[in-house]
């Protein structure tokens, strides 16, 4: 009985570590169209669209959206997290946003803009 228990917690606790990871993430994975839905929260940056927003990053590194426009990004795939940096041109010059991804498991992909505020874009396609 005893046995039973101990393999029933650790079975438990690997399979919430699971749920609770994300998924590496492939080039093929990245690429695709985002939509931003929840940014009707609290302004917090002014580098984040507050609007109903499409970002779609294509296989050949670059972008558009109608918030920041055309430009490039590059993705760093490491083992737990998924980096992304993309720059584009506005009428100042130019600007940056670094993030990461979400890929939790039953989930569509997610590039953060503010994890506190829960502030994301969410892979659609």
């Amino acid at each position: 009985m005893k046995r039973i228990l101990i393999g029933l917690g650790i079975f438990l606790f690997i399979a919430i570590l699971i749920l609770r990871c994300d998924i590496p993430m492939t080039k093929n994975t990245v690429v695709g169209i985002y939509a931003n839905t929840n940014y009707g929260n609290e302004i917090c940056c002014l580098e984040s669209p507050h609007k109903a927003d499409t970002l779609i990053l294509k296989s050949d590194g670059t972008f558009s959206s109608e918030y920041y426009g055309n430009g490039i990004y590059k993705v760093s795939y490491g083992i737990l997290t998924t980096e992304i940096d993309w720059t584009y041109e506005y009428e100042m010059g130019t600007a940056g946003h670094s993030t990461y991804f979400i890929n939790k498991i039953f989930e569509k992909p997610k590039i953060v803009l503010n994890y506190d505020l829960n502030h994301y874009y969410e892979k659609t396609e």
